[in-house]
Protein backbone atom coordinates (compact mmCIF):
# COMPACT_ATOMS: atom_id res chain seq x y z
CA UNK A 1 0.00 0.00 0.00
CA UNK A 2 3.06 2.52 1.21
CA UNK A 3 4.47 1.68 -2.57
CA UNK A 4 1.28 2.29 -4.20
CA UNK A 5 0.65 5.84 -2.59
CA UNK A 6 3.89 6.82 -3.52
CA UNK A 7 3.82 5.61 -6.97
CA UNK A 8 0.54 8.11 -6.98
CA UNK A 9 2.57 10.80 -5.65
CA UNK A 10 5.27 10.59 -8.29
CA UNK A 11 2.28 10.26 -11.51
CA UNK A 12 0.80 12.90 -10.12
CA UNK A 13 4.00 15.04 -10.16
CA UNK A 14 4.61 14.10 -13.64
CA UNK A 15 1.77 15.11 -15.13
CA UNK A 16 1.61 18.53 -13.79
CA UNK A 17 5.68 19.12 -14.75
CA UNK A 18 5.07 20.68 -17.76
CA UNK A 19 1.95 22.73 -16.73
CA UNK A 20 2.08 25.67 -14.58
CA UNK A 21 -1.31 27.20 -12.49
CA UNK A 22 -3.13 29.70 -13.90
CA UNK A 23 -4.98 32.28 -11.49
CA UNK A 24 -7.99 33.79 -12.29
CA UNK A 25 -11.58 34.85 -10.92
CA UNK A 26 -14.12 32.37 -12.28
CA UNK A 27 -17.07 31.66 -11.05
CA UNK A 28 -16.76 34.99 -9.21
CA UNK A 29 -14.12 32.95 -6.80
CA UNK A 30 -10.03 33.30 -6.74
CA UNK A 31 -9.03 30.45 -8.38
CA UNK A 32 -5.78 28.74 -9.22
CA UNK A 33 -6.51 26.08 -12.01
CA UNK A 34 -4.06 23.50 -13.49
CA UNK A 35 -4.60 20.60 -16.22
CA UNK A 36 -6.23 18.56 -13.87
CA UNK A 37 -8.00 20.22 -11.28
CA UNK A 38 -7.87 23.58 -9.70
CA UNK A 39 -7.58 25.00 -5.74
CA UNK A 40 -10.73 27.30 -5.15
CA UNK A 41 -9.28 29.67 -2.55
CA UNK A 42 -12.37 31.56 -1.68
CA UNK A 43 -14.33 28.32 -0.85
CA UNK A 44 -11.35 26.55 0.69
CA UNK A 45 -10.83 23.31 -1.43
CA UNK A 46 -8.80 21.27 -4.10
CA UNK A 47 -10.53 19.70 -7.00
CA UNK A 48 -8.72 16.62 -9.03
CA UNK A 49 -9.93 15.15 -11.60
CA UNK A 50 -8.62 11.74 -13.49
CA UNK A 51 -9.96 9.32 -16.03
CA UNK A 52 -8.91 5.99 -17.07
CA UNK A 53 -10.10 5.05 -20.75
CA UNK A 54 -10.63 1.29 -21.06
CA UNK A 55 -8.51 -0.66 -23.52
CA UNK A 56 -10.01 -0.36 -27.30
CA UNK A 57 -9.67 -4.16 -28.07
CA UNK A 58 -11.38 -4.65 -24.63
CA UNK A 59 -14.38 -2.54 -25.64
CA UNK A 60 -16.64 -0.93 -23.09
CA UNK A 61 -17.29 -2.18 -20.12
CA UNK A 62 -19.72 -5.00 -19.96
CA UNK A 63 -20.14 -6.52 -16.33
CA UNK A 64 -20.20 -4.62 -13.11
CA UNK A 65 -16.61 -6.00 -12.22
CA UNK A 66 -15.35 -4.20 -15.40
CA UNK A 67 -17.05 -0.89 -14.47
CA UNK A 68 -15.94 -0.75 -10.60
CA UNK A 69 -12.45 -2.05 -12.59
CA UNK A 70 -12.30 1.24 -14.34
CA UNK A 71 -13.75 3.24 -11.74
CA UNK A 72 -10.75 2.63 -9.56
CA UNK A 73 -8.83 2.99 -12.27
CA UNK A 74 -9.98 6.55 -12.40
CA UNK A 75 -9.84 7.01 -8.38
CA UNK A 76 -6.36 6.75 -8.36
CA UNK A 77 -5.79 8.91 -11.48
CA UNK A 78 -7.79 11.40 -9.45
CA UNK A 79 -5.62 10.77 -6.64
CA UNK A 80 -2.17 11.30 -8.12
CA UNK A 81 -3.35 14.53 -9.85
CA UNK A 82 -4.70 15.97 -6.69
CA UNK A 83 -0.96 14.99 -5.22
CA UNK A 84 0.23 17.06 -7.31
CA UNK A 85 -1.56 19.84 -6.89
CA UNK A 86 -1.38 19.63 -2.76
CA UNK A 87 2.54 19.68 -4.01
CA UNK A 88 2.51 22.92 -5.53
CA UNK A 89 -0.12 24.49 -3.02
CA UNK A 90 1.34 27.61 -1.61
CA UNK A 91 1.74 27.57 1.75
CA UNK A 92 4.06 30.99 2.76
CA UNK A 93 6.46 32.57 0.58
CA UNK A 94 8.37 29.82 -1.59
CA UNK A 95 7.37 27.17 0.66
CA UNK A 96 5.03 24.54 -1.20
CA UNK A 97 3.41 21.54 -0.02
CA UNK A 98 6.08 19.79 -1.12
CA UNK A 99 8.79 21.32 0.81
CA UNK A 100 6.66 20.37 4.10
CA UNK A 101 5.56 16.72 3.14
CA UNK A 102 9.39 16.41 2.20
CA UNK A 103 10.59 17.96 5.13
CA UNK A 104 7.94 15.66 7.56
CA UNK A 105 7.72 11.80 6.69
CA UNK A 106 4.64 11.99 9.47
CA UNK A 107 3.27 14.64 7.76
CA UNK A 108 3.22 13.00 4.35
CA UNK A 109 2.17 9.60 5.72
CA UNK A 110 -1.19 11.26 7.51
CA UNK A 111 -1.86 13.04 3.92
CA UNK A 112 -1.34 9.79 2.24
CA UNK A 113 -4.00 8.30 4.69
CA UNK A 114 -6.01 11.44 4.18
CA UNK A 115 -6.20 10.00 0.12
CA UNK A 116 -7.84 7.05 0.86
CA UNK A 117 -10.78 8.71 2.92
CA UNK A 118 -11.56 11.39 0.36
CA UNK A 119 -14.95 10.93 -1.42
CA UNK A 120 -15.69 11.62 -4.86
CA UNK A 121 -17.39 14.20 -5.72
CA UNK A 122 -18.62 13.70 -8.95
CA UNK A 123 -18.17 10.49 -11.03
CA UNK A 124 -19.10 10.47 -14.76
CA UNK A 125 -19.41 7.34 -17.40
CA UNK A 126 -18.58 8.18 -20.85
CA UNK A 127 -20.14 7.13 -24.14
CA UNK A 128 -16.65 5.62 -25.30
CA UNK A 129 -16.51 3.51 -22.03
CA UNK A 130 -14.25 6.17 -20.01
CA UNK A 131 -15.10 7.01 -16.81
CA UNK A 132 -13.95 10.40 -15.29
CA UNK A 133 -13.96 11.15 -11.39
CA UNK A 134 -13.43 13.88 -9.15
CA UNK A 135 -11.99 14.53 -5.82
CA UNK A 136 -12.96 17.31 -3.56
CA UNK A 137 -10.49 18.09 -0.67
CA UNK A 138 -11.75 21.23 2.03
CA UNK A 139 -8.42 22.83 2.52
CA UNK A 140 -9.23 23.67 5.95
CA UNK A 141 -9.65 21.23 8.74
CA UNK A 142 -7.69 17.96 9.21
CA UNK A 143 -5.20 19.11 6.23
CA UNK A 144 -4.83 22.97 7.50
CA UNK A 145 -3.67 21.22 11.12
CA UNK A 146 -0.88 19.22 9.26
CA UNK A 147 0.60 21.87 7.14
CA UNK A 148 0.62 25.05 8.09
CA UNK A 149 3.40 26.27 9.74
CA UNK A 150 4.51 25.53 13.21
CA UNK A 151 4.58 29.33 14.32
CA UNK A 152 1.00 29.29 13.87
CA UNK A 153 0.29 28.09 17.66
CA UNK A 154 -1.18 24.72 18.50
CA UNK A 155 -4.46 24.70 20.35
CA UNK A 156 -6.16 21.60 21.78
CA UNK A 157 -8.59 20.01 21.12
CA UNK A 158 -9.80 21.86 18.01
CA UNK A 159 -13.47 22.58 19.06
CA UNK A 160 -16.19 23.53 16.99
CA UNK A 161 -16.66 27.72 16.69
CA UNK A 162 -20.40 28.16 16.99
CA UNK A 163 -20.99 25.23 19.77
CA UNK A 164 -22.61 26.60 22.53
CA UNK A 165 -19.30 25.31 24.88
CA UNK A 166 -17.04 27.46 22.29
CA UNK A 167 -18.96 30.72 21.95
CA UNK A 168 -17.08 33.30 19.70
CA UNK A 169 -16.44 36.55 21.56
CA UNK A 170 -18.58 39.32 20.53
CA UNK A 171 -17.10 42.67 19.35
CA UNK A 172 -17.51 45.42 21.58
CA UNK A 173 -20.51 47.69 20.11
CA UNK A 174 -19.28 49.84 17.71
CA UNK A 175 -16.26 47.81 17.37
CA UNK A 176 -14.69 46.32 14.17
CA UNK A 177 -15.69 42.68 13.30
CA UNK A 178 -12.99 41.83 10.94
CA UNK A 179 -10.87 42.99 8.34
CA UNK A 180 -10.71 43.20 4.64
CA UNK A 181 -7.41 44.22 2.16
CA UNK A 182 -8.24 45.46 -0.86
CA UNK A 183 -4.96 44.44 -2.77
CA UNK A 184 -6.30 44.32 -6.47
CA UNK A 185 -3.24 45.42 -9.02
CA UNK A 186 -1.16 44.16 -6.41
CA UNK A 187 1.25 41.65 -7.18
CA UNK A 188 0.09 39.06 -4.43
CA UNK A 189 0.40 35.18 -4.52
CA UNK A 190 -2.72 33.31 -2.64
CA UNK A 191 -1.24 31.12 0.24
CA UNK A 192 -2.60 28.98 2.97
CA UNK A 193 -0.66 31.52 5.43
CA UNK A 194 -0.26 35.33 4.67
CA UNK A 195 0.78 37.43 7.06
CA UNK A 196 0.19 41.82 6.92
CA UNK A 197 3.44 43.94 7.19
CA UNK A 198 4.13 47.47 7.04
CA UNK A 199 6.29 49.05 4.76
CA UNK A 200 9.36 48.85 7.72
CA UNK A 201 8.61 45.11 7.80
CA UNK A 202 6.92 45.22 11.07
CA UNK A 203 4.04 42.17 11.47
CA UNK A 204 0.66 43.33 11.59
CA UNK A 205 -1.11 39.91 10.83
CA UNK A 206 1.00 36.49 11.13
CA UNK A 207 1.72 33.30 12.93
CA UNK A 208 2.39 35.67 16.73
CA UNK A 209 -1.47 36.49 16.19
CA UNK A 210 -3.32 34.03 15.14
CA UNK A 211 -5.07 31.07 16.83
CA UNK A 212 -4.44 28.15 15.50
CA UNK A 213 -7.66 26.63 16.51
CA UNK A 214 -9.07 29.40 14.05
CA UNK A 215 -6.39 28.94 11.42
CA UNK A 216 -7.35 25.50 11.05
CA UNK A 217 -11.36 25.72 10.87
CA UNK A 218 -11.47 29.24 8.86
CA UNK A 219 -8.32 29.75 6.97
CA UNK A 220 -5.91 32.68 7.85
CA UNK A 221 -7.61 34.58 5.45
CA UNK A 222 -9.80 33.97 2.82
CA UNK A 223 -9.66 35.47 -0.95
CA UNK A 224 -12.04 37.08 -2.94
CA UNK A 225 -12.77 38.78 -6.47
CA UNK A 226 -14.80 41.60 -5.48
CA UNK A 227 -15.34 44.49 -1.96
CA UNK A 228 -18.83 43.54 -2.46
CA UNK A 229 -18.05 39.58 -2.33
CA UNK A 230 -15.79 40.24 0.81
CA UNK A 231 -18.40 42.36 2.45
CA UNK A 232 -21.21 39.96 2.14
CA UNK A 233 -19.24 36.77 3.87
CA UNK A 234 -19.30 35.85 6.90
CA UNK A 235 -15.56 35.92 7.76
CA UNK A 236 -15.15 39.58 8.18
CA UNK A 237 -18.68 40.08 9.83
CA UNK A 238 -20.87 42.62 9.63
CA UNK A 239 -18.53 45.95 10.30
CA UNK A 240 -15.10 45.37 8.94
CA UNK A 241 -12.72 47.73 8.90
CA UNK A 242 -10.75 48.04 5.44
CA UNK A 243 -7.11 48.62 4.36
CA UNK A 244 -4.91 49.28 0.96
CA UNK A 245 -2.36 46.67 0.34
CA UNK A 246 0.95 48.67 -1.55
CA UNK A 247 2.92 46.06 -2.22
CA UNK A 248 4.22 42.30 -1.29
CA UNK A 249 7.53 41.67 0.37
CA UNK A 250 10.90 40.72 -1.44
CA UNK A 251 10.74 37.25 -1.87
CA UNK A 252 7.24 36.14 -0.51
CA UNK A 253 4.07 37.49 -2.56
CA UNK A 254 1.78 36.00 -0.51
CA UNK A 255 2.59 38.73 2.43
CA UNK A 256 1.12 42.22 1.79
CA UNK A 257 2.02 45.57 2.85
CA UNK A 258 -0.04 47.70 4.08
CA UNK A 259 1.16 51.45 5.01
CA UNK A 260 1.77 52.47 8.69
CA UNK A 261 -1.64 54.55 8.94
CA UNK A 262 -3.31 51.15 8.40
CA UNK A 263 -1.66 49.59 10.49
CA UNK A 264 -2.66 51.95 12.93
CA UNK A 265 -5.82 52.18 12.45
CA UNK A 266 -6.08 48.37 13.13
CA UNK A 267 -4.32 48.78 16.06
CA UNK A 268 -6.20 51.50 17.43
CA UNK A 269 -9.81 49.46 17.46
CA UNK A 270 -10.32 47.65 20.75
CA UNK A 271 -11.60 44.80 18.53
CA UNK A 272 -8.40 43.95 16.69
CA UNK A 273 -6.72 41.21 18.65
CA UNK A 274 -10.23 39.39 18.59
CA UNK A 275 -10.98 39.57 14.64
CA UNK A 276 -7.04 38.69 13.86
CA UNK A 277 -6.51 36.26 16.10
CA UNK A 278 -10.29 34.72 14.98
CA UNK A 279 -8.86 34.69 11.22
CA UNK A 280 -11.00 37.19 10.29
CA UNK A 281 -9.28 38.72 7.19
CA UNK A 282 -10.61 38.65 3.88
CA UNK A 283 -8.06 39.45 0.67
CA UNK A 284 -9.26 40.49 -2.33
CA UNK A 285 -7.42 40.55 -5.32
CA UNK A 286 -7.78 40.82 -8.78
CA UNK A 287 -5.01 38.22 -10.62
CA UNK A 288 -3.90 38.59 -13.85
CA UNK A 289 -4.55 35.98 -16.03
CA UNK A 290 -1.04 34.68 -16.79
CA UNK A 291 0.94 31.54 -15.69
CA UNK A 292 2.95 31.49 -12.98
CA UNK A 293 6.99 30.42 -13.54
CA UNK A 294 7.66 26.71 -12.31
Amino acid sequence: MKRRLMTLLLLGALTLLSSGPLFGAAGQGITESFDNGRIDWSNGTVRAEGMHAPNEKAGHPASPEAREHYVNRAIEASRANLSAILRRLTIHGETTGSDVMDANREVLAQVDLMFLSIPITEKRFLTDGSVQVTLTLPLRGAFSQLILPEEIRQINPIRPLFSSESPETPAPHGAFTGLIVDARGVDVIPGLAPRLVTESGEEVYGPTIISREYAVQRGVATYESTLARAGQGLSAGENPLMVTGIGTTDGARTDIIISSQDAARIRSDVAHTTFLSQCRVVIVLDPPQVKRQQ
